[in-house]
């Protein structure tokens, strides 16, 4: 079915540095953007649609839906969630799982990548969204995080262990084998680690070359839980396109992302969230080691920034979880600028710029013709004020109105 959005303002987040498009319009055909302008622009265009074929925004601000880089859909933090999650029935996980999805997508993140799920239980969500049979969100999922024996996350669930460049190799397969469409690896210790530093380096050269060697070989992109300057120069040498969180960033650690073109995802909230975490009951050890985490974090991420490091926004929180007094996706996007982005760049990082990293810039990330109509609208523009996302009140999914 063909439809227009009519009687709205567009963010096109095209990465080409345009301004808005005031009084716009949006021409869709079935699932896919066929038009996008001013609306007096694309009159003939909707001249012949029928009243029911349009949709009148409300002088709405539309822009690409969200896409958030680092999710965990069976998150389970230490503390009582992550007792309870070792005791789960594999159709309590996924029912659980699937919520944490679908309320994602309500909230306006039409695209998530996860990056370690217990029992793999993405893919198996993934493969019904794609299937019809439940409503969800894209998914580009890593199937379970291979890690060390003791590795960061080896409490969990939602690792595999594994040693040496031999078996690092095998377990990347294995996920791919089970249809994974990226590899994340961890390779320092973490917050959420009691019997490690962040810094700690807990992954070979070997080891890591031989996961990026793996991951490579079938086409798909690799990235790795990193904290320290040194692990992460380490595993860029071996290949790695992408760095989660990034906690202590140096100058040399920037020139050598920029020079090897590497994604960071900063993740940012995770080093800034005391209260959320005493919510949710987890032990005073982990809230201690974020905390003093969050200075250099941030000061890592604003050297990233202005050396010209390509940043995409994800959360490493369920997206949709209360955090400060908003959702945490929202929330992690006003980290961005508050750290120094310029709110248009932060909009970038949400969506056109996650694209790129998941290799999916061609059919989605921006308000173009010819790329999926995912999209979502809010009264006010966040480029005025990025809190306005807050306020967001329209969903639509490949043309299907999911929230508006």
């Amino acid at each position: 079915m063909r439809q227009m959005l009519v009687n709205c303002n567009i963010i096109p987040c095209d990465g080409k540095g345009g301004a808005p498009i005031l009084d716009g319009a949006i021409l869709i055909d079935d699932n896919t953007i066929e038009a996008v302008g001013r609306r007096e622009e694309l009159a003939p265009l909707e001249s012949g649609l029928n009243p029911t074929q349009l949709r009148d925004m409300g002088g709405r601000w539309v822009m690409p839906g969200l896409m958030d880089m680092h999710v965990h859909l069976s998150l389970a933090l230490p503390g009582p969630a992550q007792m309870a999650a070792h005791l789960e029935s594999d159709m309590d996980l996924s029912f659980r799982a699937y919520r944490n999805a679908f309320d994602a997508l309500e909230a306006g993140v039409t695209f998530l990548r996860t990056v370690g799920d217990s029992r793999r239980v993405d893919l198996a969500i993934k493969k019904a969204v794609n299937q019809g049979l439940i409503k969800g969100p894209r998914l580009f999922c890593a199937g379970k995080a291979v890690i060390t024996t003791g590795g960061h996350g080896f409490a969990g669930v939602s690792c595999q262990e594994a040693d040496g460049p031999e078996g690092f190799r095998a377990a990347v397969r294995e996920q791919l084998r089970a249809g994974a469409d990226h590899i994340k690896l961890c390779i320092t210790g973490g917050i959420a680690g009691e019997h490690e530093t962040i810094r700690d380096a807990q992954a070979t050269f070997g080891e890591m070359e031989a996961a990026v060697d793996a991951a490579h070989n079938a086409g798909r992109k690799i990235t790795a839980h990193a904290g320290s300057s040194n692990a992460i120069i380490q595993g860029i040498r071996a290949g790695l396109d992408c760095i989660e969180h990034g906690y202590f960033i140096e100058d040399l650690t920037v020139d050598f992302m920029v020079k090897h073109d590497t994604f960071l995802v900063p993740t940012l909230s995770v080093s800034r969230a005391e209260e959320y975490m005493r919510e949710r009951g987890c032990p005073q050890w982990m809230i201690d080691k974020s905390l003093r985490a969050g200075e250099e974090h941030m000061l890592g991420f604003q050297k990233a920034l202005a050396g010209g490091v390509r940043i995409a926004m994800g959360t490493d929180m369920l997206p949709t979880e209360q955090y400060q007094g908003t959702l945490a996706v929202y929330r992690e996007i006003e980290w961005l600028v508050e750290g120094g982005m310029h709110p248009e760049a932060a909009l970038l990082a949400s969506t056109l710029r996650a694209a790129e990293l998941c290799g999916v810039a061609e059919t989605l990330g921006s308000v173009s013709a010819g790329k999926w109509a995912d999209l979502i609208a809010m009264p006010q523009s966040p480029l005025e004020n990025i809190r306005n996302l807050r306020e967001l009140d329209f969903v639509m999914k490949a043309g299907q109105l999911i929230r508006g």
